[in-house]
């Protein structure tokens, strides 16, 4: 059975009842970014998951290609499942030490050269060094396998490294764009206001980033810091039940305020990050500065 869209309007809340599709692909995609810290390399280009991989949802997926680069650092995998008919790219989060240089590298760099679009330089570089060598993977499997869809995921900062990979692909690979979805968890801001429109323009109706409740890294880093803003849609997981409200940004960098938005300062906690639909990430280098 292949992929199937989530139909979604934004500004309207969702009863866990109702959602029932939406929880399995969030769960899904969840013990994918898990499985992008904990591969381990087999012979003949392929690898193992293990454990990350033992759920039902995702039994059965082949690894193809996968990465631990220590400068600039990130890890990630890419796979497929012939069930779900799916390539999937899953990007890591921040589950190494090292990976808090990473992180913390906020100062924004153009995105594209010569153009006032910016983006966070940690991720950027991180991405950049590997990007060519995840084209190659990709174009051959999408090759491969011309029917299937491909989904772009990672928790983190991991999400932060799936939206930009995707966006630099589909801007590359001929026909990514009409089969590629991105979903994202606790995903930290990418990139200025032009950053969050270019996107939008490119990917938004394809994208999913979810947040749950209180999570304060989706509030990192902060918007008055270099005007970061946040793309669209926004699934925020209200509550441990699993309801939803679905967000949609506003005019320029305003986020929806009845979404992840709307929590207190105060009310926020690092366990929220840790928490999607009950399915913990992997352990994470620091309790604080996970993003």
């Amino acid at each position: 059975m292949g992929y199937r869209d989530v139909d979604l309007v934004p500004g309207h809340h969702y009863s866990a009842s109702e959602v029932g599709h939406v929880h399995k692909l969030i769960r899904r995609y969840m013990r994918y970014s898990t499985a992008a810290s904990s591969f381990v390399e087999l012979s003949a280009g392929w690898a193992s998951c293990g454990l990350a991989c033992s759920s039902p949802d995702v039994q059965g997926v082949m690894l193809n290609m996968t990465w631990s680069v220590d400068f600039p650092l990130s890890d990630g995998l890419v796979s497929v499942h012939h069930d779900h008919k799916e390539i999937v790219v899953a990007w890591a989060g921040t589950h190494r030490y090292r990976a808090l240089i990473t992180d913390m590298a906020v100062f924004p760099v153009p995105y594209i050269t010569g153009a006032s679009i910016n983006v966070h330089s940690g991720f950027l570089d991180s991405v950049r060094g590997v990007i060519d060598r995840l084209a190659q993977h990709l174009e051959q499997l999408m090759s491969d396998y011309p029917d299937y869809m491909v989904i772009f995921t990672g928790h983190s900062k991991g999400g932060a490294e799936a939206v930009l990979s995707a966006l630099d692909l589909v801007r590359s690979i001929e026909g990514l764009r009409q089969r590629i979805r991105v979903w994202t968890f606790g995903q930290p801001r990418v990139g200025d206001v032009q950053f969050a429109s270019l996107y939008n323009q490119q990917l938004g109706a394809v994208t999913y980033r979810v947040t749950s409740f209180g999570d304060p890294v989706v509030a990192m880093p902060p918007s008055f810091l270099f005007g970061y803003c946040h793309h669209n849609l926004e699934i925020w997981l209200m509550n441990n039940e699993g309801d939803i409200y679905v967000g949609q940004n506003r005019t320029g960098c305003s986020e929806d305020p009845r979404a992840s938005s709307s929590v207190d300062f105060y009310d926020r906690s690092i366990m929220w990050h840790k928490n999607y639909l009950g399915l913990p990430p992997p352990d994470h280098a620091a309790a604080v500065f996970s993003w």
